[in-house]
């Protein structure tokens, strides 16, 4: 191969390679802008600030459908607080055996089970208040429930913010 063939291949083995850049480039920041500007699944004001407000207006709830609701909710949330501190005590008894200068396995496993057992309570108290709100909305009210589930946990997630356009 002479020194004419050599610079002609690593010429357009420089531009192939330019251009796979520029390609790799554009479609990273058109990406980027297309997410930036999807527009927010509800509006960010003061009827969207809690899941309450949302599943109101949304579900369009009545007056005795809010109320249950909220007491079902409410309901739930006691005794989800109570279950949280158990796992939370639990995991700190835990971190403590796990770095004490012997740490006793049986005691490790032990609390690794009661922290899954109360874990498996906190998921099927889920599921309880899921089939008892259900069971409070309408055949109607019941598919748009359950198209609103994930947008609903992703319009509370922290990296979900209105966007300056």
């Amino acid at each position: 191969m002479d020194i004419f063939t050599q610079q002609k291949l690593l010429i357009r083995t420089i531009v192939v390679l330019v251009v796979l850049n520029v390609f790799s480039i554009g479609f990273f920041i058109w990406k980027e802008v297309k997410q930036k500007h999807e527009p927010l699944l509800f509006p960010k004001n003061e009827a969207y600030r809690n899941v309450s407000n949302i599943l109101e207006k949304e579900l369009d709830l009545s007056e005795k459908q809010v109320l249950q609701f909220d007491e079902i909710r409410k309901r739930n949330f006691e005794k989800q607080s109570v279950l949280k501190k158990i796992i939370r005590d639990d995991k700190d008894a835990m971190n403590i055996e796990m770095f004490n200068i012997e740490t006793d396995n049986a005691k490790i496993e032990i609390f690794a089970k009661r922290i899954s057992d109360n874990e498996y309570k906190m998921e099927m108290l889920r599921f309880e208040q899921a089939k008892e709100l259900k069971a409070v909305c309408k055949p109607e009210q019941q598919e748009k429930f359950r198209d609103l589930i994930l947008e609903i946990r992703d319009y509370f997630r922290p990296d979900n913010q209105p966007q300056k356009i």
